[in-house]
């Protein structure tokens, strides 16, 4: 009898050993398996990064232009802004010349877009000095997420901007010559499949109307190497594109 209730502890104590040894193994793969789930939590996460506040040193903003947005930025739904650096002169005019970029968020999408923007603001310059390091942030926010595109094939062009191919310089009004008149008109246009700038039209002139006709003139005479998007050329619209008429120094 003492020996039949042996055996029977012995067959107890293996089946308790059996599964405490089950928990175990259960409990650390467990923890692993967490662990392994918060890691790779960790590393998707990537800090945002805020773009820094304005620094226009006092200035009043008289017009802000609104950056294109860029149609690779676009298509690839990537939000992002820039923060430009530029001069103001006294007449509140953003100096061209001046303009650089700070920072871009994300890299390689916003850049010429924003200084684009940046040639066409406009300030109150009550001091009446140039003033230098005037810091503006363009964002670039999609009103719509739109869907990733999917990577095409690696041999075929996935996205060229437009390239301009002829430059033009416009004539000057012999009436603005003669009363020493200078300025500056925006115009807006397309640009079909072929480079050919169609449906132009004025968004700003200064003075109004003085240099209209010629940049309108002019602007047809534009040629441009077309958007290509996938290998095929695309027609862009709402071009925007800036001509000035300065007098050379006596």
């Amino acid at each position: 009898m003492v020996k039949n209730q042996f055996k029977k502890w012995r067959r107890i104590k293996y089946y308790l050993n059996y599964f405490v040894i089950l928990a175990s193994i259960t409990l650390l793969v467990s923890c692993a398996l967490v662990g392994e789930d918060v890691g790779a939590i960790s590393t998707n996460i990537s800090p945002e990064l805020t773009p820094p506040p304005n620094f226009t040193r006092g200035l009043i903003t008289r017009r802000v232009a609104e950056p294109l947005y860029p149609l690779r930025a676009k298509n690839l739904g990537i939000e992002g802004w820039v923060t430009v650096e530029f001069s103001v002169n006294e007449e509140g005019e953003v100096l061209g010349s001046t303009i650089r970029t700070v920072e871009e968020q994300p890299e390689g999408f916003f850049e010429q877009s924003a200084v684009n923007a940046a040639r066409r603001m406009l300030f109150d310059n009550t001091r009446g000095q140039t003033l230098d390091e005037i810091r503006y942030v363009f964002r670039y926010e999609l009103e719509e997420r739109s869907t990733i595109l999917i990577d095409p094939p690696t041999n075929e062009v996935v996205f060229r901007e437009l390239i301009p191919m002829r430059y033009i310089t416009p004539n000057y009004p012999n009436i603005a010559r003669e009363l020493d008149i200078e300025g500056y008109v925006v115009v807006s246009f397309d640009v079909n499949v072929r480079g050919v700038v169609e449906d132009v039209s004025i968004v700003e002139s200064e003075p109004p109307g003085v240099f209209n006709e010629e940049a309108i003139s002019s602007a047809y005479r534009l040629r441009f190497e077309p958007r290509l998007v996938y290998g095929d050329s695309v027609r862009v619209s709402d071009v925007q594109y800036r001509f000035d008429w300065q007098l050379p120094d006596q």
